[in-house]
């Protein structure tokens, strides 16, 4: 049965071979193209349920691309990773700022990255026939749609699952370590500092520049809240 489709951007590798070869047992097609407009017309196409692309090999037009991606309608629900040779955490910082779910050092390790693909696929679809309203924010799970005073607001996949979490429960203090496991789940490894990225690019997608949010509070030592 198909699953759905897995891009890549960058160079074909015996690594990608294995990792297309695993993918493909469990029904999902692995896509590959190093040719920028190419690879971008296969996303809007194809609406992959995950994306990967190689900064090294488009320097600044990786970045231009993962940012494109993330904001497109065609592509925002698909998840988004970046792979890079350099551990740098500034590098890491800069991915998950422009809005990519985790940034993964090179090379590309066949069974882990297929299991972490898999896993972020299983959690695109959103099967929950609910609609929540907060304050002047409604969110809508049968369209993914989040507006504010009615105007809508475009929000990736994370940031919509992790708005979500929040609002559904409001008041609820969440650690870093809960949001982590009910957002990206056990088995994908982020860190701490990728929920900060994440509701500080929330905050600024509600409309919130400065501190103290009239949304999210943080919770010295302990975590989140929705207000």
């Amino acid at each position: 049965m198909e699953k759905g489709t897995v891009l890549y951007f960058g160079q074909g590798n015996n690594e990608l071979d294995t990792l297309s070869s695993l993918l493909d047992k469990d029904g999902y097609t692995l896509k590959i193209s190093d040719e920028v407009d190419v690879a971008q017309d296969i996303a809007l196409r194809d609406k992959p349920v995950a994306i990967m692309i190689d900064v090294d090999a488009f320097g600044e037009d990786g970045w231009l691309i993962c940012s494109e991606l993330r904001d497109d309608l065609a592509t925002r629900k698909s998840a988004l990773l970046l792979l890079a040779e350099s551990n740098d955490e500034n590098l890491k910082i800069r991915g998950l700022e422009s809005g990519a779910d985790d940034v993964i050092t090179l090379p590309v390790r066949p069974r882990e990255m297929s299991a972490k693909l898999k896993a972020l696929a299983r959690r695109i679809t959103i099967s929950d026939n609910k609609k929540i309203r907060v304050k002047d924010i409604e969110i809508d799970l049968d369209e993914h749609r989040v507006r504010k005073a009615g105007k809508p607001i475009d929000l990736t996949y994370i940031q919509f699952k992790l708005l979500y979490l929040l609002a559904s429960r409001r008041n609820n203090v969440f650690s870093r370590k809960e949001i982590l496991e009910k957002v990206w789940g056990k088995k994908v490894y982020v860190t701490n500092r990728t929920v900060d990225v994440h509701i500080k690019r929330l905050r600024e997608k509600l409309g919130e520049y400065k501190y103290p949010s009239q949304y999210i509070e943080t919770i010295h030592g302990t975590g989140y809240r929705f207000l």
